[in-house]
């Protein structure tokens, strides 16, 4: 591909050529030749983003690592919306008298418990983000002031405090609605005793307003608060996370690894894929993964992996010190003996299905309520991939799409005709067929850049092993003409297609890292100078 990027370019680095050149006061036809590009590309010119090794011999090996799935805190712990109805009326069957100021009873601090599923029990829960949305009541004819501490909730040091004036509900049905930002509040979820888990302490007070006149509260009269803590999304959770299975349903990933690249009778000689199990949390796990199929949409062919190492899986707990997490990582090693890895790669997939499942703590509690968990960290699945590059094949090809704009390039209309020649030097065992295609902003093909029968770079010369003994020089004509320079002013994108063609007999074919085509591109062109 990057030779091609390159031809895709020659007219804009001509354009710019010409551009910059003085005006000469005249008008006429010139011919000139100039170099254009020079340039030696190798493999890693034509496969974009991979990381490329060598052995001793000089072998080159394709290195990848992709993510296949990942299950984060909010797969881990669902902490629900929980609502609590707090009353501050007075118990005595007498009433009570109030004067301003004065406290309507005293309450003594009491306990809340979030129901969380699944046998969590927490003991500290940091928030990253969440509400405490409270509706305020008061049944008497005054207003009254509502002082509400939650000490288990504490930000810089400070508990989480709420101080209202809840007007009377009557004569104008007065409800008084509030919303509480809970970021960065660190809550306490052992209660009273200290013993306990999902719990929190709440302690309050209400009094008679100090602006408000005498009044007399009778029986069950007061205030009511309406609470509901919403949306809350751990920053850090600490406690013991149960026994419970999370299901990986079946789906599939997107696999870039052998993107734009297709090829006929493909087969790799040999492969390795490591399965790297990255565990962040503070819990033992048990795993499961099956039903991991390579699809090749493009050629419609599915390949299912048969290996039995990945069907019962241990991974141990991470550890920590302070807010620094080392995981535990687990390693699954999927080689040609213990697998058909290798047919499974060779259908070059760019899809991966999978499904499995998660067993948290297997064997119970091993933590003593010392689980633990941060906030967008979770159990990753990585697929390391080593490919040494030694396969069979028919041709392979490569295809990518620039986009381009030559409306406004004015100095397009200047160029009479001519060619661009290009001269490959090739040590590669393949034979290459280039061809670039103009494509419109309708998505249609108008026009294509090689001619036919001259779009090929013959491949070196090699001996029975299909090792390259010598380069082999080639030379490639496009043309340009006025129909192709209309075309290009309609082009917004260049495909650029690339067939490698592989020699006809085993043995397998080789790369190595010495391998290159060797490109000089020439310009020889008819231009009209004009100068009004």
């Amino acid at each position: 591909m990057g030779l091609l990027r390159k031809i895709s370019l020659l007219l804009l680095i001509l354009i710019a050529f010409y551009a910059c050149r003085k005006p000469t006061g005249a008008s006429w036809d010139v011919d000139v030749v100039f170099p254009v590009v020079k340039s030696s590309l190798n493999i890693k010119n034509f496969i974009g983003d991979s990381i490329f090794s060598a052995d001793n011999t000089g072998l080159l090996s394709l290195n990848v690592t992709r993510e296949i799935t990942a299950i984060k805190l909010d797969s881990l712990l669902n902490l629900p919306d929980t609502s609590i109805v707090n009353s501050f009326t007075v118990p005595s069957p007498f009433g009570i008298a109030l004067v301003p100021g004065q406290q309507l009873t005293f309450f003594p601090s009491t306990e809340t418990s979030f129901n969380i599923p699944n046998g969590v029990a927490l003991k500290r829960i940091d928030i990253r983000s969440g509400v405490l949305k409270v509706k305020f009541t008061n049944d008497l004819s005054e207003p009254l002031d509502l002082l509400y501490i939650i000490p288990s909730a504490k930000k810089n040091g400070q508990p989480l405090t709420l101080a209202v004036t809840v007007p009377p509900l009557l004569p104008n049905n007065d409800t008084l609605f509030k919303t509480y930002d809970l970021s960065g509040y660190s809550m306490n979820m052992r209660g009273l005793s200290g013993n306990a888990y999902n719990t929190i302490v709440q302690a309050y007070t209400v009094s008679l307003n100090p602006g408000a006149n005498s009044v007399t509260a009778t029986y069950g009269s007061g205030a009511n608060a309406f609470l509901t803590y919403s949306k809350i999304v751990p920053e850090y959770v600490e406690g013991y996370f149960g026994q419970q299975t999370i299901e990986v349903p079946l789906d599939t990933a997107r696999f870039d690894v052998f993107e734009n690249f297709q090829a006929s009778n493909f087969m790799l000689n040999s492969a390795t894929l490591n399965f790297k199990i990255i565990n962040e949390f503070g819990a033992e796990f048990t795993a499961s993964l099956s039903n991991i199929k390579s699809v090749n949409s493009i050629n419609n062919t599915t390949v299912a992996l048969t290996n039995g190492l990945l069907s019962n899986i241990n991974v141990n707990r991470a550890s920590k010190v302070g807010y620094t997490i080392f995981p535990s990582i687990k390693t699954i090693s999927v080689t040609n003996t213990n697998s058909n890895i290798v047919p499974f790669l060779s259908n070059l997939p760019n899809k991966l299905t999978y499904q499995g499942s998660i067993n948290v703590n297997p064997l119970g509690n091993l933590s003593g309520y010392n689980d633990f968990a941060f906030y967008n960290t979770g159990i990753r699945v990585l697929a390391d991939i080593n490919i040494p590059l030694r396969f069979n094949a028919d041709y392979f090809k490569l295809t990518s799409n620039s986009n381009v704009d030559f409306t406004n390039v004015k100095q397009l209309e200047n160029v009479n005709s001519g060619n661009f020649v290009i001269s490959a030097l090739n040590s590669y065992p393949f034979r290459a067929q280039l061809q670039a295609y103009l494509i419109n902003d309708q998505n249609q093909v108008i026009d294509s850049l090689f001619t036919p029968g001259n779009n090929f770079i013959e491949k070196g010369a090699v001996d029975a092993q299909n090792i390259v003994i010598a380069s082999t020089q080639s030379k490639l004509n496009v043309p340009v003409t006025k129909v192709r320079i209309e075309n290009l002013k309609r082009t917004k994108t260049i495909k650029l297609v690339t067939y490698f063609i592989m020699p006809p007999n085993p043995p397998d074919i080789k790369l190595y890292e010495n391998y290159s085509i060797d490109i000089n591109i020439i310009a020889e062109l008819n231009y009209n100078v004009n100068q009004n």
